[in-house]
């Protein structure tokens, strides 16, 4: 019944993506091939699955660890297998604290600014799955 749930909640996730991506007009205004996700922070984001449509990542901040600047050009919909304390940075803007989050949520994250993740968390690492929205414009 859990995974059931889990995956419900996921695909509902996706698909309030894809039509929340549809009016993203700042799609690569923030993105370069040099500040991506995989060029930036190889160490945090491995790629499990690619195609057109999507690109699947496995990311991973492990405890007391600030991830390099990064971005990430498309929108995208993240579970978290196991969540952390976190806080973001982003070059210009105020630190955010984003909190705790729980394992196994579910969130929507649309094309945003560079930044970096610190998790605050002593022995706990971060690990989620990405999905990012490739034909989300």
């Amino acid at each position: 019944m859990k995974r059931f749930v889990k995956a419900a909640l996921l695909l509902g996730a996706l698909g309030a993506a894809f039509l929340l991506g549809q009016s993203t007009s700042n799609f690569y205004k923030c993105w370069t091939p040099e500040n991506d996700a995989l060029a930036a922070a190889p160490r945090h984001h491995k790629v499990l699955f690619e195609n057109d449509e999507v690109r699947v990542l496995e990311v991973t901040v492990p405890p007391g660890v600030r991830e390099p600047l990064h971005a990430h050009r498309y929108p995208s919909v993240l579970y978290y297998i196991s969540a952390a304390h976190l806080k973001e940075y982003s070059p210009g803007e105020p630190v955010v604290d984003r909190g705790q989050k729980d394992d196994g949520g579910v969130i929507f994250l649309p094309v945003g600014p560079p930044h970096q993740m610190e998790n605050l968390e002593n022995s706990k690492p971060l690990r989620a799955i990405r999905v990012e929205l490739k034909k989300a414009r």
